[in-house]
């Protein structure tokens, strides 16, 4: 009965992150009007959260792991409710992206220690495989709830009710953490120290590395500041090389990149989410400009989308055991692959069925292959570094949203842009052409899913896999 409230509360914990994610997108038109952002400056109230959370999870991670899980869990949760609290009362602009950047520093804290507190609360095999499809479960269910809650609260209240929900489902599940979650045991000799050097180039490095795909759709895959973040970023990623091959106490132990199947999983789990994150937002705005949906509405279309991830969360411990953790993987990718070519071949009326058909297979096979690669990814990790292994899982993620949201959209709007006059400026009418950029990016999301099938096929076969 304690293992399936911890199990809960961690699940909720994952389940506020996730939705603040989603549940801001359908208020940005309002908070645009209300608080006087520019359209230039309007996507920073989502790209200040993902460089906020994506550049520090792999600190955060590590930092659980040397000074406590648990208290990192508790104080990240407070300091999201709190910062929550203040976005919903921002006044202008700059407060509200300065206060999104420190919203996704607290989830930084919450999400790798979460995960770790999980993989150690349970033993591996079947416990640790159910506990991690429930939370697999989880996270494209509280994406698709941030959708759909963002409609209700943006029309029924206003705004700021996308960023107060946060705080008492927060505080909350931080005023039961301290019952639920055991304390640690006290560690034997020194405390590790924390390796500075390495905290500072890797941190700085993901940051970079986000804010170019942040960046890239306003101002140009191939202008000065997106190719300079980029480089910025790979120029601090090598400094970080060499800082972890000198330190004695590593932020992040080199030896773990010598795992086969932790940067196979990685790698696969970039790919995945970036085409899952490409195709919700590809059929949001094809729901909003070519067929004229309300917020609600719109959400409401991705219902089918949560129920069925639901089903795969809670049947993937069964998937994997009957086949196999790299054949459920790969038949959970396929699934979204097929389900992308479904809802590609959208038809400007009527197309209602293939939205529902193409989003069913979608969600369970997101969810099916992200717990495979949950359960692949934190495997056979000692338990003193469960909270790098969540921290590089949450940092796979978080690149991939973040590439798929700036490389899906830059892949349709270049096909509308193809098939219009080239004198044409402003905001794009045209629904042909519309259409025809979100069939194109959304077919380009299905290859990148067979893509990851076939990086999955090959770096995460397991012996079982070959001799059977």
């Amino acid at each position: 009965m304690r293992a399936n409230l911890l199990l809960l509360l961690l699940c909720m914990a994952e389940f506020m992150i996730v939705l603040d994610f989603s549940i801001t997108n359908v208020a940005l038109p309002t908070i645009q009007r209300e608080l006087s952002f520019s359209d230039g400056s309007l996507q920073w109230v989502v790209s200040a959260y993902a460089l906020g959370f994506g550049g520090f999870l792999l600190l955060g991670g590590r930092i659980s792991d040397l000074f406590g899980r648990r208290r990192l869990f508790i104080i990240g949760l407070v300091a999201f409710s709190v910062v929550s609290l203040l976005a919903g009362f921002a006044q202008d602009a700059t407060q509200l992206i300065i206060l999104r950047g420190l919203q996704g520093l607290a989830a930084s804290l919450v999400a790798p220690a979460a995960l770790s507190l999980l993989t150690t609360s349970f033993p591996e095999g079947k416990e640790r495989n159910r506990a991690l499809g429930a939370y697999g479960a989880v996270l494209s269910f509280g994406f698709v709830a941030g959708v759909i809650l963002g409609g209700v609260l943006t029309d029924a209240l206003s705004w700021e009710w996308v960023f107060f929900v946060n705080v008492p489902i927060g505080l909350a599940t931080a005023l039961f953490a301290p019952v639920l979650v055991p304390r640690p045991t006290a560690a034997a000799g020194p405390r590790p120290r924390l390796d500075v050097p390495g905290a500072i180039t890797i941190t700085g490095a993901a940051v970079s590395i986000v804010y170019g795909f942040s960046i890239a759709n306003t101002e140009g895959w191939l202008s000065v500041s997106t190719l300079g973040s980029f480089a910025l970023g790979l120029v601090l990623l090598a400094l970080f090389v060499l800082a972890e091959r000198r330190s004695a106490e590593p932020l992040v132990p080199l030896e773990i990149f010598k795992v086969r199947s932790i940067v196979g999983a990685n790698v696969v789990n970039v790919l995945l989410i970036g085409a899952f994150v490409g195709i919700t937002y590809v059929l949001t705005l094809y729901l909003q400009r070519i067929k004229d949906y309300s917020p609600l509405e719109t959400g409401l279309s991705f219902a089918v989308l949560g129920l069925t991830a639901m089903v795969a969360g809670f049947t993937g411990a069964k998937l994997a055991g009957k086949l196999g953790l790299t054949r459920a993987m790969l038949l959970g990718v396929l699934l979204q692959a097929v389900g992308a070519f479904v809802v590609a071949t959208l038809p400007a009326e009527n197309s209602l069925a293939y939205i529902l058909i193409g989003t069913a297979l979608i969600g369970f096979g997101n969810v099916a292959a992200v717990v495979m690669i949950s359960i692949t990814a934190t495997a056979g990790v000692a338990d003193h570094q469960q909270g790098l292994a969540g921290g590089l899982l949450n940092t796979s993620q978080q690149l991939g949203a973040a590439i798929g949201a700036a490389a899906f959209a830059a892949i349709a709007a270049s096909r509308t842009a193809s098939l219009l006059p080239e004198d044409t400026t402003g905001s794009v009418s045209d629904p042909a052409a519309l259409l025809s950029g979100f069939r194109y990016s959304l077919v380009c999301t299905a290859i990148a899913a067979v893509i990851a099938a076939v990086i999955g096929a090959v770096m995460l076969r397991t012996r079982a896999d070959r001799t059977s």
